[in-house]
């Protein structure tokens, strides 16, 4: 009776910042709503041998429905809570950063760069460059000038400017970029939208820092088919297309067999960014 009522009061005062649920309750936070999860149809890794960062955040293997139509993918580790400190720790995992970059997804951002190569140039940004690969293929390419790189987790940037040295890397926030308006030639931001909670206010600062006529380069999962628990948002091609608004997409593609979707959107001017950013 007790509990029951701390209970009432906990979400009373706490309700708005806090999610309570029954210890029994399973699944995952999504667009700010919690949906139940049936987590027996994953297989669990072993505490043991893989990067657990706190209880109740764990990685999983894709479905095995996934598995199926795509194949088996060992760069699957999925954190679920999309939290800081859980990036520093797996960045900072070397045994998790090689399985992160297997070939499968080496050859995805190969086809991803190959495809955009005509678009990047001069000052270019990485923005969310992770573990640094991408920062790596483009700091080699003739066409770019300068190579920027920007990542919430310090353990990232600290891999990057080690093995990128002819980059620039910065600790960073995507919603709040610490440059001027225009700063970029050209921008990237590969497999990180999907993880955050203000999509449309993350575009709009992608496109606050682009130049006017430059390009931004994004690359996200095909939302029809993306099962990773670790993602919040799971767009389609057309859902996404909206987001951005057509007038802007040059060229888009799909990718690694179809399991993610490649947009290249020209700045045009300031007009479609305000827009943007009070779209969530």
């Amino acid at each position: 009776m007790w509990l029951r009522l701390i209970e009432k009061v906990l979400r009373r005062l706490l309700g708005k910042h806090l999610f309570i649920l029954p210890k029994d309750y399973t699944g995952v936070l999504r667009d700010k709503t919690f949906a139940p999860v049936d987590f027996s149809d994953h297989q669990v890794v072993d505490k043991k041998r893989h990067l657990i960062v706190e209880k109740g955040k764990y990685k999983f293997v894709p479905r095995p429905a996934w598995i199926t139509t795509h194949g088996i993918d060992t760069s699957v580790q999925v954190i679920v809570d999309n939290a800081l400190e859980s990036f520093d720790e797996y960045w900072a995992n070397e045994g998790l950063v090689s399985e992160y970059l297997v070939a499968a997804r080496k050859e995805f951002y190969y086809e991803v760069l190959s495809a955009c190569e005509p678009y990047l140039c001069g000052n270019t940004v990485d923005v969310g460059c992770g573990p640094g690969f991408v920062s790596q293929i483009l700091s080699s390419s003739q066409n770019i000038k300068t190579v920027y790189g920007i990542d919430f987790s310090l353990t990232s940037i600290k891999r990057c400017r080690q093995d990128v040295p002819a980059g620039h890397f910065f600790v960073g926030d995507i919603y709040r970029m610490s440059c001027q308006d225009g700063a970029f030639d050209s921008v990237m931001c590969m497999e990180t939208l999907e993880h955050l909670e203000q999509p449309a206010r993350a575009l709009a600062e992608l496109f606050r820092v682009c130049k006017v006529g430059g390009h931004v380069v994004i690359t996200i999962p095909n939302g029809a088919i993306d099962e990773y628990v670790g993602h919040i948002n799971f767009w389609t091609e057309q859902e996404f297309r909206a987001l951005l608004s057509g007038e802007r997409i040059t060229k888009f593609q799909y990718c690694a067999e179809g399991r993610a979707m490649l947009f290249i959107a020209k700045k045009l001017g300031v007009r479609h960014i305000h827009a943007m950013s009070h779209s969530d």
